[in-house]
């Protein structure tokens, strides 16, 4: 056999020494390679094998997972397909190969694969866990659910385990389920501090039924990363503000705001300039000229600052039959950047540079492209929603690369969502939300962009706002469809009894029927966002 100790990349030299091995003996050497990260070696091995013993099958299979890690997903998937030829029952190497289609954008055999996966009994969770992974992927919550329901019940002490579980629990709108998930969680592991912080988020919490007490303890405690501290402390102040101790909740989450703000590098004034570059390169001259753009009338976009309703707009029109929701995606900008990419010799230097140019670029392409990305998740309806909050930055290019499209403003009173934003711990993104004064300045900035859009492009933009949709529900969403071009149909305004999942931080709240108490809820803290309205009012901005 190969000396393990000094493996050798030389691949002459690995060639003249497997002769007298056997397959195995081979197969070990290969995943030596592997782990020491060798990994041109262990290819060059495994290709040996597999042209020597083409009928041995974990030559194959093998050939596959170091074409996945040196990034060749599609030479990946022509391995295993050839594994699993020689061995059509090896159900883990099916399930490497339903992550490989996924991974290639084909995703309805990826997806029929996994389905077929799901439909037999397992024993290992580590396999239900991966399986159930790939099913949250592809959509199919319903599958994932079960899956790791069976993967707990074969490792009901496995912590990640049933954070998993519970999770999408609260997606699917079981939030019982999940509160009883987090509950035997916490048991198990009491410092993990996101279960902490999503068992709080759950329900309204009462004087007879909270964790204030647990919550108190466990930040007495040190040990606690930054991270970890700060999701305690806005899971205290949530339960907090549900018992209306307002000032004592507030407290709680500036502290975690401060800890979270404190292990971050961000500029706000990076951003600032970039929303104003935004405005200055795409003005009204960009939008007197033809446009021809990609002519789909497919997409949806539901755009604004985020915690400001979109997920109900979302849900109210997501529950239209001819609409289906496909998430927030990130796949407009990825595209731009696959766009920009080809038309420039060099890639910008840095942020300004890059938005200069996007003015150049082929817009019907980028159109084509956006709809070919999200394939074949969105071509089950007429229509798709994506509701990435971000796009607002991008509306000017949405609508030279999608001039049908249609764009939904959704706006909330500033205040209150200088509030909301303030009051959630995002898991990635929205930097400007953990300190009131960046907060405040960042929503002036992304205020003026939404004024410039919509006097560049009049009549283009749908403003919705939040205030009026909950208080005539019916009224607003009959005039939202009819901008979208969609028949009113009753379920809409019924979208609490719809059990599409439910991503987002609003999750829970988008299993009720609406309501109104989330309206002026920022009259409680008057004096602690007193400099906020200040700085709204100095910039024109009306606060109720």
């Amino acid at each position: 056999m190969l000396n393990s100790n000094n493996p050798t990349s030389d691949n002459a030299h690995l060639m003249t020494n497997t002769s007298a091995q056997t397959a195995e003996d081979i197969l070990e050497d290969i995943q030596r390679f592997i782990q020491l990260k060798q990994l041109d070696s262990a290819r060059s091995l495994s290709l040996h094998l597999c042209s020597e013993q083409p009928d041995f099958a974990p030559a194959w299979h093998v050939a596959s997972v170091i074409a996945m890690l040196q990034d060749k997903p599609a030479l990946a998937l022509q391995h295993i397909h050839h594994a699993l030829t020689l061995l059509p029952d090896n159900q883990h190497w099916q399930l490497h190969k339903a992550r490989l289609l996924f991974i290639n954008r084909q995703r309805a055999q990826a997806r029929d694969l996994a389905i077929t996966l799901s439909n037999n009994s397992h024993t290992s969770a580590a396999f239900c866990a991966e399986l159930a992974l790939l099913l949250n992927k592809l959509g199919l919550h319903q599958l994932s659910l079960d899956c790791y329901a069976q993967a707990v019940s074969l490792q009901p002490e496995n912590a990640q385990l049933l954070f998993n579980l519970a999770s999408l629990q609260r997606v699917m709108g079981k939030l019982t389920d999940a509160q009883c998930s987090l509950d035997r969680l916490i048991k198990l592991n009491p410092r993990d501090s996101e279960a902490w912080l999503l068992r709080s988020s759950l329900i309204k919490q009462t004087p007879e039924h909270n964790h204030l007490s647990e919550l108190n303890q466990a930040l007495q405690k040190q040990q606690q990363g930054p991270i970890e501290r700060a999701q305690l402390y806005y899971a205290q102040a949530k339960e907090l503000e549900d018992l209306q101790r307002f000032d004592e909740s507030f407290t709680a989450l500036q502290q975690g705001a401060s800890v979270r703000r404190g292990n971050m590098q961000y500029s706000l004034d990076n951003d600032v300039q970039s929303l104003e570059k935004i405005a200055q390169v795409f003005d009204a001259s960009v939008f007197e000229q033809s446009i021809a753009g990609c002519q789909s009338r497919e997409p949806i976009f539901i755009v604004g600052l985020p915690r400001t309703g979109s997920t109900l707009v979302e849900r109210i029109i997501g529950s239209h039959t001819d609409v289906h929701s496909a998430g927030e995606l990130n796949n407009f900008a990825i595209e731009m950047m696959q766009q920009v990419r080809k038309t420039l010799s060099k890639p910008p230097s840095n942020k300004l540079q890059l938005i200069e140019a996007t003015r150049h670029l082929d817009f019907k392409a980028l159109g084509k492209s956006y709809i070919e990305s999200t394939r074949p998740d969105t071509d089950v309806c007429p229509r798709f929603i994506d509701k990435l909050p971000l796009n607002s930055l991008y509306i000017g290019l949405i609508h030279l690369a999608l001039p049908n499209a249609k764009i939904v403003y959704v706006q909330r009173n500033p205040m209150d969502t200088c509030l909301a934003i303030f009051k959630q711990i995002f898991t990635q993104g929205y930097p400007f939300s953990y300190d009131l004064d960046e907060l405040s300045r960042y929503q002036i900035a992304h205020y003026k962009l939404m004024d410039h859009w919509q006097q560049v492009m009049p009549g283009k933009i749908h403003t919705l706002s939040y205030e009026e949709l909950v208080v005539d529900l019916e009224g607003q969403t009959k005039a939202l469809l009819a901008y979208c071009d969609l028949p009113f149909q009753a379920q809409c305004c019924a979208f609490e009894q719809s059990s599409a999942a439910a991503t987002t931080a609003s999750a829970a709240q988008v299993r009720q029927p609406v309501y109104t108490s989330s309206v002026g809820k920022w009259k409680h803290y008057t004096e602690q966002l007193a400099s906020v309205q200040k700085r709204f009012e100095q910039a024109g901005i009306k606060c109720k």
